[in-house]
């Protein structure tokens, strides 16, 4: 990966994030190396700002969410009747979470009086729920490329080109699983004491596992990136 590339990726909405993302997580887990609680508290503050500006970005995703929903309307081009189901979820779910993590980062600022902990609790419960869906539209997809490869294994034509065409799919969606199992095993981690494992994940562990879910997740963006770039 070039610096140009990297550069060019940040002044994206969607480079910036997954950057203030990794380095939110990979200050959690520096906090296992410190020599004192003093480095400790700033690790956390400054992971907590990285999160916090993410957040605030966050405020300005109700109107492209809107407008992905319209465009994708009834999802009547999926011709995969578990992706569409999925997808047409998974939008009303984010559609909803958005308003509900506004409120509560306003609660939190005490721009509104309102049970900070619940709407929290309910934010949380909203994240792990799409990240599901996302789980299985992924499973999906690797189910089917997977059906894909062994059927032009068994062809007799020359299917090279397109065999590595699918294993390149087929390892980008691996990833994704991987990414998102992941992340779902520390965003049940912040769901009260007593729900699943809610709470019993120390900030190091929660930051090994969302710095590894982040840097696949920017290892995927930039070489998707480096790849288009090669057919401009």
């Amino acid at each position: 990966m070039d610096i140009a590339l990297i550069s060019e990726y940040l002044e994206t909405y969607q480079g910036r994030d997954k950057f203030l993302r990794t380095l939110s997580y990979m200050s959690k887990l520096a906090t296992l190396g410190t020599s004192s609680k003093e480095i400790e508290k700033k690790l956390k503050i400054l992971s907590s700002q990285m999160s916090g500006c993410r957040i605030i970005l966050r405020l300005l995703d109700d109107i492209p969410m809107i407008h992905y929903a319209i465009t994708y309307g009834c999802g009547k081009k999926e011709p995969d009747w578990l992706l569409r189901w999925t997808e047409l979820i998974q939008i009303a779910v984010d559609i909803i979470f958005c308003p509900i993590e506004h409120i509560y980062w306003a609660g939190e600022h005490e721009l509104i009086k309102i049970n900070v902990e619940k709407w929290d609790n309910v934010s949380t419960w909203f994240w792990i729920i799409s990240l599901h869906l996302s789980l299985i539209k992924s499973g999906r997809k690797l189910k089917k490329l997977n059906n894909y490869k062994t059927h032009l294994g068994e062809t007799n034509c020359d299917a090279r080109a397109a065999l590595k065409t699918v294993s390149k799919q087929r390892w980008s969606e691996l990833l994704t699983s991987t990414r998102l199992l992941l992340d779902i095993s520390y965003a049940v981690s912040y769901l009260p004491p007593g729900v699943f494992w809610g709470g019993q994940l120390k900030t190091w562990q929660v930051g090994a596992l969302g710095t590894v879910s982040s840097l696949i997740g920017l290892y995927q963006a930039l070489s998707k990136r480096a790849e288009q770039k090669k057919y401009l």
